[in-house]
């Protein structure tokens, strides 16, 4: 396929970890890409694609669950044809109410604008979070996880008093995505894929530089710096796959067959992505082997892992052609390497880390 007959696709949250990710991989199979980035983060998304400048172009979206799409969408010259829905509160967001909206209505608001000007292709950034809670017993057992399973939190659960920033983020992807496959089903002739990646590792996509060592700017990279400044992440990151597999799979999507070509009534394309589970002691061990100079720096693991559920990403091969996913280990190299460069920037601008 020519450049000339690729598509314009719309991305949502382009200047995230993910989105930007998603956009770098879209721009690399010759697609034409509409980035949507709030305000304060136009400059910088521009400079990050500058050499695509013919390929790639920005549109200001400050609230995803209530501003108007009808630029994003339809543009001065060319027509969006397909969505790639990505952005959404991160999991260190502070107010459950926002984090719930953001999510829900966020989707839903891409969805229907999307479909009211005839675009029937849709690409959703969902999460493992999707699949199961932390406190699900399954999760510390030989439970396998497929398309099938659903965490089962509840919005008030979300909403009550003290609950877990985990737990909220964990529960607005669910009811996100819930939402999502009950706007498809009430509109069948659009198709629709779900991407449900676990922890994601990796490197940041070229030309993004997170302006600090915060959460909020490496996102679930910060688990990798801690890991860095001798502390070990939790274990649930166990689970992880590389950005640049979960952004390869958002554009597989994009010419993946439509949901009613596939047999025995899978008609719902919700794909699990995953890397084979992490141990502790082999990454740590790895990376000292690698990169020796951060060898002093990484926390010593001796435990054995424990059980964790595996998770079943069949579909992926099925439904976008996946043979095999980066190992974690390597995933957390690039994520290291690009730390250790981002450090060195930081200090040379008088942040502390």
């Amino acid at each position: 396929m020519t450049l000339a007959s690729k598509p314009l696709i719309l991305v949502t949250g382009a200047s995230g970890f993910v989105g930007s990710n998603v956009v770098y991989e879209a721009l690399k199979a010759g697609y034409r890409v509409r980035g949507t980035v709030r305000s304060k983060k136009v400059d910088l998304i521009k400079e990050a694609y500058a050499t695509y400048k013919e390929q790639f172009e920005v549109t200001l979206i400050d609230d995803v669950a209530s501003n108007d799409f009808s630029v994003a969408l339809k543009g001065s010259f060319l027509d969006v044809e397909a969505v790639v829905h990505v952005a959404s509160p991160l999991p260190w967001a502070t107010n459950p109410e926002k984090t719930l909206d953001g999510a829900i209505n966020g989707a839903l608001n891409v969805l229907r604008q999307g479909e009211a000007v005839g675009i029937k292709k849709f690409v959703v950034t969902s999460s493992l979070w999707a699949f199961f809670t932390a406190s699900d017993p399954k999760v510390y057992s030989d439970h396998i996880i497929t398309d099938k399973d659903w965490n089962a939190a509840t919005q008030e659960q979300a909403l009550a008093p003290g609950a877990p920033r985990v737990f909220v983020y964990g529960t607005s992807k669910t009811l996100a995505e819930k939402a999502v496959w009950e706007f498809a089903a009430q509109h069948p002739h659009i198709d629709v894929t779900t991407i449900g990646p676990p922890v994601i590792f990796g490197p940041f996509a070229p030309g993004s530089t997170p302006g600090g060592p915060t959460e909020s700017a490496l996102s679930t990279n910060s688990f990798i710096y801690g890991l860095l400044n001798g502390t070990l992440p939790p274990d649930i990151c166990r689970l992880s796959v590389d950005v640049r597999d979960v952004a390869r799979a958002h554009v597989a999507a994009l010419t993946a067959p439509d949901h009613t070509d596939f047999p025995n009534g899978q008609d719902r394309k919700r794909i699990l992505v995953a890397a084979p589970t992490l141990d502790w002691r082999v990454v740590v061990q790895y990376l000292g082997e690698k990169r020796p100079d951060v060898k002093s720096r990484l926390p010593t693991v001796e435990d054995p892992p424990r059980q964790l559920a595996s998770i079943d990403v069949s579909r992926a091969r099925e439904v976008l052609g996946f043979e095999s996913f980066i190992p974690g280990k390597e995933a957390i190299l690039a994520s290291v390497d690009d730390l250790l460069r981002l450090e060195g920037e930081w200090e040379r601008n008088g942040l502390k880390v």
